[in-house]
Parts: structure tokens; sequence; C-alpha cells
């Protein structure tokens, strides 16, 4: 072999080298820039395929009955103020016959509802100490715990007025106290004692008036030297011989005129829940009379110690173990979350 050859040999072979790591080169810069589209590719595939598993596990969960699924209790508030209501929910447990449970050793009531689920009332009353209390719910074979917390509300403290017409009708604040305690309460609580273990309603309570305008605050303490006077329900303004309505489907227990609180109705709804109607003008039902959400049950009136005409409305839970006042208007809102 010549030199010619040999150098074309060579030349032929730095040739080749060249070619073959230019070709290694490029095929390496082509898998660099397509990596990153192939990751892509497969996390876009996999979000699809959970996508998909969803969907098949939510297709499942519809074919199994409600009652198989585990049971969910909702609250309208785990912190509540003095006079607050709290309104329980407890779904997809369509097969319980019975559901108990009680707050702070209050019992609560129970109804189920027309889709199934439960719905439990309980109050805090105006008077109840601020602090956490255990919401216990009892289910078959299982049994909810929750903590609630009460916390202070300030209540407003104002004059007890008594003016000299009240005067002339023998209204002292002593004399008012007095016939509060040893005549009036009395009466009342015989009433509230009574606990219907059904309820009288299926729906969400509504309001006694027409217009509703408050011109005496719940929880609000009337004093007067060393008498003090808490008022455990809501005056709203009425002009004499307004209708009054029934705030929910029930029983009316008690009629009659007390000393301080004038005209009184009664309506027990089942389930120790009771609305109280007072200074009342004219009555329109009687004891016994079963009447309907919205029924006009009296006439707003100036009677009892009343120093304008208006309407005081409260609304009393019998827990069993105590006798609770709650804010009326408080628990109207509350049971709209039905």
């Amino acid at each position: 072999m010549n030199l010619n050859k040999m150098r074309c040999l060579f030349l032929f072979l730095i040739i080749f080298t060249v070619a073959i790591l230019c070709f290694y080169f490029l095929y390496s810069q082509e898998r660099l820039y397509e990596s990153p589209k192939a990751e892509e590719y497969n996390i876009q595939e996999a979000e699809a395929e959970k996508t998909e598993e969803d969907k098949n596990e939510q297709e499942l969960r519809k074919q199994i009955p409600e009652s198989r699924l585990p049971f969910q209790v909702n609250l309208s508030s785990e912190i509540l103020e003095q006079g607050d209501t709290v309104l329980i929910q407890i779904k997809n447990r369509e097969d319980m016959d019975q559901v108990s449970g009680e707050l702070g050793g209050d019992k609560i009531s129970f109804l189920k509802s027309e889709s199934g689920n439960w719905i439990g009332i309980v109050g805090v009353d105006a008077k109840q100490s601020p602090g956490k209390y255990n919401l216990v719910i009892n289910l078959p074979k299982e049994e909810f715990r929750k903590e609630i917390t009460v916390v202070k509300r300030n209540f407003p403290v104002t004059e007890l007025v008594v003016t000299e017409e009240l005067e002339k009708k023998g209204y002292t604040p002593s004399t008012i106290e007095e016939s509060i305690e040893t005549k009036d309460n009395p009466s009342m609580y015989e009433i509230f004692e009574i606990y219907t273990p059904t309820t009288y309603f299926d729906k969400p309570f509504n309001y006694p008036l027409e217009k509703i305008e408050v011109v005496g605050a719940y929880g609000n303490i009337r004093k007067t030297e060393d008498i003090e006077l808490q008022h455990l329900g809501v005056d709203l303004d009425a002009e004499e011989n307004t209708p009054v309505y029934a705030i929910n489907d029930g029983v009316v227990r008690f009629t009659e005129d007390l000393v301080n609180y004038g005209k009184t109705v009664i309506i027990d709804h089942g389930l120790g829940i009771f609305s109280v109607y007072l200074h009342l003008n004219k009555f329109q039902v009687s004891v016994g009379d079963i009447i309907e959400r919205e029924d006009i049950i009296a006439l707003s009136g100036n009677t009892g110690y009343s120093i304008a005409p208006h309407l005081h409305f409260s609304v009393k839970l019998n827990n069993i173990k105590s006798m609770t006042s709650v804010d009326p208007l408080r628990f109207i809102e509350t049971t709209k979350k039905f």
C-alpha cells in the first residue's frame, strides 16, 4: 500500500469517527428534549386515571344505600352565646329508629325529618355559665362526641320603670317581683313541666307578627334599688289588637290573665318546646285547641305590667333536667336551617 492510499484510509477513519460522534450527540439531544414531554404525558395520564377512579367511586357510592354510609353530624355552631340555640343534623342514617343525646347534661330533643335525617334542638339558657360543655349523641352501636363552647353575652342593663298609671293599679318594684315569683311563674311552670315526646310540627318556626321590631331586648336586666329582674323574652312593637300568630303547629296549653304578664297564651309544639305570648288584649284560642303555624291565636294588647302596647314573646325548652329560656328570635333563625 503506497503512501497516498494510507493517507486516504486514515482520513476516512477520521471522518467516519467524527460522523459517529455527531450522530450520537444529536440522538442524545433529541432524547433530552423528548423526556420532559414523556414525563408530562405520564402525569396527565395518571391524573386522568385518578379522575376516572373518582368517578367510578362516586358511582359505586350511589349504588350503596344511604343507611350503610357513615353517619354525618352537622352543627349550626360550636361556639354559642348565652341564650343561643344549636341545631344538630344527622345525615345518612335512615335506618335508625331512635337517636338520643345531651349537652352538658341537658337532654336533646330529636325529630326525624321528611328527608330521613334526624334533627336535634337544644338551647343554652341566658344564665348558663360560660365554659366548655360535652355534646354527646347516642346512635345504635355508635357515639358522637364534640366539645361545645358557651361564651358570655353582654346583656343590657336598664331601669325597672313603673309609671304613675301602673302605681295606681298597685304595681311597685317589690310587688312586681313578689307576684312573678309566687303567682305568675308557678302557674306557667306547671305547663312547662309537660313533656310531649313527639312533635306537632314538621317545618321551621316562624315569627309571631308580620312586622318584627324589638323594643325590649332579650336578656335585658331591669334594675331598681335592690330589685333586679332579667327579661327572658323579647318585647316586640305592636299596636293594640294587632294579630298574633302561632310560630308553629302545636296544642294550646294555657290561656289565662296573669297579674304581671297579663293575658297569656302558651303553645306546646312537642319535644319540650313551648312558645309564650304575653300582655295580650284578646284570646282567639282555647286550651286544648290544635293549631297550625300562622294561625291567629290572639290580639296584642297592654295588659298586666306593661308600659305601652306591645307583644312579649318567649321560647322555653324543657330539657327534662332543666328549663331553658332561649332568645326566641335567634331560636327561629336557627330552625330555619332545617
